[in-house]
């Protein structure tokens, strides 16, 4: 038997040791864990976003702002995204029960090969968000190993004056700031895949239904009354998965909207600062990649509920197939019901008035360059 959930184990693993998913109350670690999630959240999460956004305040030029830009407003967002997630976490969570129900309703080897399908395809996503993250921090790492200078992983306001002071207070201001931007990163790459995870199991249970719709009264061993009992547990699927839509949509969309703002930002704060800035070929690299997976987490999220929506136009369609002229009057009253539910559109918004779709990715990859160029403007200017 397959289990939708497993898509989302890492999810919840992670998520649990960065302090928003209290563990086992009978254990050592569940009885402490409000505690160890406070301390936490202050240390890493909160300590570090604090440096990164009075940098950010402080910055005395353009080339500096849109260098703190790009990685303060990003992290901004994603701590409220995480907030937004601690919030809704148990509405998100009663959402495996309506999945656990639906995997106990395959019936085929093929619906069987949908859901794995849908497994593989989230895991694969979250695992290829995760190493390009893994590239990034390697090669801003790599860049403070090489430099001459005494820098930080990114831009950030400490207290202290790390760059006079010996070299052991350099040393620990240095681990301090990159484990706290380790712990960000693995709260960025789990809070920007989940929805898109979430969506494509969505859409895989929705093209299992289909499957199982269009293969209705196409049995001659069957009765009618078997047929109609049948079609009534496909429509209390259907239900199901349109009652989970409806819960992801509410726990999502403020998540996606953050998203949208947050990736126009970087977008255009990264593409100034390489493109008006001169630095180096290690820094440069590294902006294209901290460029490159801040695009596609939001193009990963548009193509997730992108695929939804077609799979529910595919539900739609499968109705078509079935062997419903043959059948009873009960049966065919039972599936113009099942149409005309079918037939509303299953299109996710972000803060209940932006479509999350491909057609969104491209608006947001324009205001980006809107952005940009009032920022020429900007730098021109001030060099005038």
């Amino acid at each position: 038997m397959v289990d939708s959930s497993s898509a989302f184990r890492y999810h919840w693993r992670i998520w649990r040791l960065i302090g928003a998913h209290p563990a086992d109350p009978q254990t050592l670690w569940g009885r402490h864990y409000t505690v160890y999630a406070i301390v936490w959240s202050i240390i890493f999460r909160l300590g570090l976003w604090f440096s990164l956004v009075v940098n950010f305040m402080l910055s005395t030029s353009l080339e500096s702002f849109c260098e703190s830009l790009s990685v303060a407003v990003p992290l901004t967002v994603e701590n409220l995204k995480m907030f937004s997630l601690w919030r809704m976490r148990q509405e998100i969570l009663r959402t495996h029960d309506i999945l656990h129900h639906l995997d106990g309703r395959i019936g085929s080897l093929t619906e069987q090969k949908i859901i794995l399908e849908g497994i593989e395809r989230a895991e694969y996503i979250f695992m290829c968000i995760f190493r390009a993250i893994i590239v990034i921090l390697s090669i801003a790492l790599l860049f403070l190993f090489v430099s001459k200078e005494r820098l930080l992983l990114y831009p950030a306001w400490i207290p202290w004056d790390y760059k006079t002071s010996s070299f052991t207070v350099y040393l620990a201001t240095v681990m301090l700031h990159n484990i706290g931007f380790f712990e960000n990163a693995m709260m960025v790459g789990n809070v920007d895949t989940y929805p898109g995870s979430y969506l494509i199991m969505l859409a895989a249970h929705t093209q299992a239904l289909a499957h199982r719709v269009s293969r209705l009264s196409h049995d001659p061993r069957l009765t009618r009354d078997q047929c109609c009992a049948q079609l009534r547990r496909c429509i209390n699927d259907h239900q199901l998965i349109m009652n989970l839509f409806q819960s992801l949509e509410h726990s999502f969309s403020m998540s996606c909207f953050l998203q949208f703002f947050s990736t126009a930002s970087a977008q255009c704060a990264i593409c100034f600062f390489l493109i008006f800035v001169r630095i180096g070929i290690m820094r440069s690299v590294n902006m294209i990649f901290l460029f490159l997976t801040f695009t596609f987490q939001t193009l990963l999220l548009c193509y997730s509920a992108e695929l939804v929506c077609h799979e529910g136009e595919s539900l739609m369609r499968a109705v078509y197939d079935c062997n419903w002229l043959d059948q009873s009057v009960e049966f065919r009253r039972m599936i113009i019901l099942m149409l005309a539910r079918s037939q509303k559109p299953m299109i996710m918004r972000a803060g209940g008035i932006v479509p999350v779709q491909m057609n969104t990715f491209r608006m947001v990859c324009k205001g980006a360059y809107s952005m940009l160029t009032l920022l020429n403007e900007m730098h021109n200017s001030a060099d005038g």
